[in-house]
């Protein structure tokens, strides 16, 4: 009886082996524990090392997602009622560029409409801009290229909308005139959306204002209007 008394107090004995089995698995544990630690811990240290509003941002017009537009004064002589003729088109293409380290600075590289598509809500009047008043089935693109930036913000913040006058040089058909764009935009991710909007007069471009005689005049001053999208690329 004694001796089998004993030989279970024997097994027990050998029982505290597997107590040294943890002690790798808390190390292997310990080691992806600590590569996730430090990942974790690296992710933020590089993300501010490219800021996203740092440094020149170039952006490109989104023709499906951009109008350009003029509006002009009509009179019917007859019955002596005014009329706002507007023509509209989607042909627009063109870059731009700024950067928003410190004041924010830009510029326009070049901003292309393709004049000979505009449409109004009259066919006789847009085939008489196309082949007698403006001639823009000869000279169709009209260019814009800015040379500075005036009133523009002393600071930006993403989603504010600013305001500021853009200077550049326009050319319709074969003359090119100083004009001065009045500028609303916003930036938000990496699209940018705004109106820029000035007033032209027909003469300084080389072209008399439409009139068919005792029928309609339209007043010299155009009103041109492009409402834009550009996105980042």
């Amino acid at each position: 009886m004694c001796i089998r008394d004993r030989a279970p107090a024997s097994a027990p004995t050998t029982a505290p082996a597997p107590t040294t089995a943890p002690e790798p698995t808390a190390v292997v544990a310990a080691e992806p524990t600590t590569a996730a630690t430090a990942a974790t811990a690296a992710e933020p240290t590089t993300a501010p090392a490219v800021p996203a509003t740092s440094g020149v941002r170039t952006f490109k017009i989104v023709p499906a997602q951009t109008e350009a537009s003029y509006a002009v004064q009509e009179t019917f002589l007859r019955q002596n009622l005014p009329f706002r003729a507007i023509g509209k088109t989607s042909e627009v293409n063109g870059e731009f560029s700024f950067s928003l380290d410190g004041q924010p600075t830009g510029q326009v590289t070049k901003i292309t409409v393709d004049l000979s598509t505009l449409k109004s809500d009259d066919e006789r009047r847009d085939n008489k801009i196309r082949g007698e008043w403006l001639e823009s089935s000869r000279f169709p693109i009209a260019e814009f290229t800015s040379t500075e930036i005036i009133d523009g913000p002393a600071s930006y913040t993403e989603g504010q909308e600013v305001s500021f006058k853009l200077t550049g040089n326009l050319k319709i058909r074969e003359t090119t005139k100083p004009v001065t764009f009045d500028v609303k935009g916003t930036l938000v991710g990496d699209t940018v959306t705004g109106t820029a909007t000035t007033q032209i007069l027909m003469k300084e471009f080389g072209f008399d204002p439409p009139s068919v005689g005792g029928f309609v005049t339209v007043t010299d001053g155009v009103t041109v209007t492009i409402n834009f999208t550009a996105k980042e690329g």
